[in-house]
């Protein structure tokens, strides 16, 4: 079964042929979601809560439930948004990409050999993970893809992806390549699609869920279905 949702299929295969540079994004694009890691990341949003609403973790796990429950059918930065917390969307981002969950990392062999038939075909791959350099760099080493494997690394510490900042940063690290040269891989609709749209650069959505009508890029069940677009 393909991997990929979009009902215009035919169209989502794209033309490739002027991409000369392709960013991932890490966390959850370069590793697949699992209930640890979901743990994790629920633990960090637990503390946001608490931090704002000057509650217990318990009481602010208990606010943020109640919300999220089954049957509310609202997402975490909707859940955020109603309970008052600021930044509900940054939060929700940053849960992602800064949660403590190095100890849930293991390389996957056919995730790696992607990454370098794509460096081989493309030449240049880099990351641009909203994640600090400190956690990044943790991070790839436990995917065992801190070998040199990615021309460059920009994190957090460089710049924001949500503003744009970070992907601005990118393309002028390629002076002689136009916005249509680049191209971005990573699992977030707003800061993995819709900024890097909004200068010109392509993407590809992976581990999606389920097909969103509004989104004119290939949205992928996993990160293991490139294959069947580039």
């Amino acid at each position: 079964m393909s991997g990929i949702l979009n009902s215009m299929k035919g169209e989502m295969r794209k033309d490739y042929s002027k991409i000369k540079v392709i960013g991932f994004d890490l966390d959850q694009t370069l590793y697949p979601k699992s209930s640890f890691i979901d743990e994790a990341i629920q633990i960090y949003i637990y503390h946001k809560i608490s931090e704002h609403k000057g509650v217990s973790l318990t009481e602010a796990e208990k606010m943020f439930k109640d919300l999220y429950k089954e049957g509310r059918g609202l997402g975490g930065s909707t859940t955020l948004k109603m309970l008052g917390v600021p930044n509900h969307q940054d939060i929700v981002q940053e849960a992602l990409e800064r949660a403590d969950i190095d100890d849930y990392l293991v390389p996957d062999q056919e995730t790696l050999n992607i990454l370098k038939r794509l460096k081989a075909k493309y030449q240049n791959i880099d990351i641009l993970t909203g994640s600090n350099r400190t956690n990044a760099n943790k991070k790839l080493g436990k995917l065992d893809m801190s070998h040199g494997l990615f021309g460059h690394i920009l994190t957090n510490d460089d710049g924001s992806k949500p503003n744009g900042d970070l992907y601005k940063q990118w393309m002028a690290l390629y002076p002689d390549l136009s916005p249509e040269n680049f191209l971005y891989i990573g699992d977030r609709p707003r800061s993995d699609y819709e900024v890097p749209k909004s200068l010109g650069i392509d993407s590809i959505l992976v581990y999606c869920k389920a097909q969103d009508a509004n989104i004119d890029c290939p949205q992928l069940t996993s990160f293991k279905d490139i294959d069947s677009v580039l």
